[in-house]
């Protein structure tokens, strides 16, 4: 077959072909809508928003739970059923006794009469006695209490534990969701939210989230149970004391409230500054050495402290508020005993409406309402804190990306060259939208052909390898790969054709091998083995005792500089890229370690599209094309020595590189020089 590219993948992107004008609305569509998000504030989320990852199962088990919590509500107020009539049971009882303890007086026919009474008397006059077997109604009230106690049991537990674990279930899939979400994001946007942001919602606010839904949720319903049930049960025995006990009680459930929300707010601002505080000590700790060359453990203690005295200052805020509502709320409370016992006398002896057993039903019940109450909103906090927490956590996950990494989309070319161009690109970071960073740059990348970028700090070189992985897309203009849009290519398959080796290469801790690994999940140890060697990184690593199953540490930490970066190279390599771009690979390396990397590099130079951006005059001068940038566009092209002769921005910058050498000649930078700018 000849030169000609075959294309596979029938799935379209946007228009087949993109022109300037279009690209250029299209462009800034996509900044105008990072910016919005960037600036624009949220819409808050409703509470039953919370369980939109909700299955089948877990509405199943939150109903269960919120049954067995209405049970467990329910059963305070029949609680105090009970106690009410076993208290109208001992005051019979006791008045039975003493009736009979009066001389004269006797049980006969279930009847206390005087003995030497009439019959007629006897009758009229006489109170019943004899029903009562004490001791029986003793043990059929405790019986009652030890069901309502084995109700309890079961209904508490299961009503939390439901609760929990539907939520545990649906914060998996919500931690799972954001975490997809935000490996879709295109760069640009992690531009515009810290990683400390992003792990604080992590941790935080799904945190906030989980609390929401879970056990409070539970405690919630079973304590509103408690509460309606207490007031029906109050005003069913009788209304009259009742309307006169909940006076008092809004100012008992306020208290209860204030006590809840002003404990819950104060502990947070003693946890953070305890945080704030563990934060200074984890950073001065891990730079112990440096504190203690310069001398600053006074300095540390005191900042410390200073911390500590925050914490303190909220702990003694939170103290006085608790205890003067604390005995704010106990002194409404024996009030509230007071109006009521005064009242209810009345009610029972004056009007005889009342047993003394339905008045202490009626009292303890409205109080127990009212008290429920004001602990149930407590709740509310933790429901106000999961929806705020959720807002961001449900924007980023119904965000659709600029540029989504995980699409099925574009074309997979069936054959690949490896030449790349620019077309009067212009580009401005998301995050920087007012810095233009590109201005119409224009320039070709040759394929199979060494490609170097050179210029000042600033000019463009590294922003230009970003925009061939498209990590963003150009504000006008647009990059092409064998004459074809990257934007309308597959990006996971456009991304599998490059690889990238940085300034500074990150590792994950773990082994070698699976760091070379990532490079490609479904490469086999010959593939790795063979990226090692032509990366020159196998020698080291067989030195090593555990070979490629040695750990590289955390971040890389128990590598050498040379060394970690002979693995970024295998793993860039293990892919088997037709483009492969050097972003500063060898600048941060000593001249041993430097030496090592670019044998590797003059290893893998042929059959490849390579394109570097490099401090070092070796890199330029084994290029086949030098591209010397200023200010975001490309102002020469040519090899070492054309450049030289035109005595433009590469010329300058040998020239600043080389200043001190007295001897210092076209000639010496010809044949000597050791380093280059990009």
């Amino acid at each position: 077959m000849s030169d000609s590219v075959i294309l596979r993948s029938v799935k379209k992107f946007g228009e087949d072909n993109h022109g300037f004008e279009s690209d250029r609305s299209c462009n800034n569509d996509k900044k105008s809508k990072l910016q919005n998000e960037k600036k624009g504030g949220s819409s808050q989320v409703g509470f039953f928003q919370l369980f939109r990852f909700s299955s089948k199962t877990d509405i199943g088990l939150m109903f269960v739970g919120s049954f067995c919590a209405c049970l467990h509500g329910v059963a305070y107020p029949g609680v105090l059923i009970i106690f009410g009539t076993m208290t109208d049971v001992f005051i019979d009882y006791d008045t039975e006794l003493q009736e009979l303890q009066i001389p004269g007086k006797a049980c006969v026919n279930n009847t206390i009469v005087w003995a030497n009474s009439s019959l007629n008397q006897n009758v009229t006059n006489g109170t019943r006695c004899g029903f009562l077997d004490i001791e029986s109604e003793m043990v059929n009230f405790a019986s009652y209490y030890a069901g309502i106690a084995v109700a309890v049991l079961i209904t508490g537990y299961f009503q939390i534990c439901f609760w929990v674990i539907a939520a545990a279930r649906q914060i998996q899939k919500m931690r799972k969701f954001y975490f997809r979400s935000i490996m879709r994001m295109e760069i640009g946007w992690f531009d515009c939210n810290s990683v400390g942001e992003l792990n604080t919602r992590f941790s935080d606010d799904i945190n906030k989230i989980n609390d929401a839904i879970a056990d409070q949720m539970a405690i919630f319903i079973q304590r509103m149970t408690t509460s309606i049930c207490g007031f029906l049960l109050g005003f069913y025995q009788g209304w009259k004391l009742s309307l006169v006990i909940i006076s008092v009680s809004p100012l008992i459930g306020i208290g209860a409230a204030i006590i809840g929300l002003s404990v819950s707010k104060f502990t947070d601002y003693e946890l953070k500054a305890y945080a704030k505080a563990g934060s200074v000590a984890d950073e001065v700790i891990s730079s112990i050495r440096t504190v203690a060359a310069f001398g600053g453990e006074k300095r540390e203690v005191e900042r410390y402290e200073k911390n500590l005295v925050f914490a303190q200052r909220w702990g003694i805020r939170k103290g006085i508020v608790m205890g003067f509502f604390t005995g704010f709320m106990w002194c409404l409370i024996f009030l509230c005993y007071a109006l009521a016992f005064w009242y209810g006398s009345k009610l029972v002896l004056d009007d005889g409406e009342y047993t003394a057993g339905t008045l202490v039903q009626i009292f303890l019940s409205v109080i127990v309402g009212a008290l429920n109450l004001g602990n149930a909103s407590s709740c509310l906090e933790a429901f106000a804190a999961g929806r705020a927490a959720a807002t961001s956590i449900f924007e980023t996950i119904d965000r659709k990306p600029l540029i989504d990494c995980m699409s099925e989309d574009g074309y997979k070319l069936d054959r690949i060259k490896g030449e790349i161009e620019f077309h009067n690109v212009t580009f401005h970071y998301p995050s920087r939208p007012e810095v233009k960073i590109l201005s119409n740059l224009s320039m070709v990348v040759k394929s199979g052909e060494m490609t170097a970028l050179v210029g000042s700090s600033g000019a463009g070189k590294s922003t230009a390898l970003q925009l061939i992985q498209r990590f963003y897309d150009p504000s006008e203009g647009m990059v092409t790969l064998d004459g074809h849009d990257i934007r309308s290519l597959n990006i996971q398959w456009l991304r599998a054709q490059i690889g990238i080796v940085e300034q500074e290469p990150v590792l994950f801790s773990t082994t070698i091998a699976e760091n070379i690994r990532y490079g490609r999940k479904d490469a086999t140890m010959e593939d790795i083995v063979r990226a090692a060697k032509e990366a020159n990184a196998y020698s080291f690593i067989m030195d090593l005792p555990q070979q490629f199953d040695t750990l590289v540490g955390e971040g890389g930490g128990q590598m050498s500089g040379g060394q970690k970066q002979r693995i970024a190279i295998a793993r860039a390599l293990v892919r088997n890229p037709k483009i492969l771009l050097l972003d500063m690979a060898t600048s941060a390396l000593d001249n041993e370690s430097e030496a090592m990397v670019q044998e590797a590099l003059s290893k893998i130079q042929h059959g490849h599209t390579i394109i570097s951006v490099a401090h070092r005059l070796s890199t330029v001068r084994a290029a086949d094309i030098i591209i010397g940038f200023e200010h975001g566009t490309a102002v020469e092209r040519g090899t070492h020595e054309e450049l030289l002769e035109r005595k433009g921005v590469y010329f300058t910058l040998m020239t600043l590189q080389s200043q001190g050498d007295q001897d210092f000649n076209e000639k010496d930078i010809k044949g000597k020089c050791l380093f280059h700018y990009a």
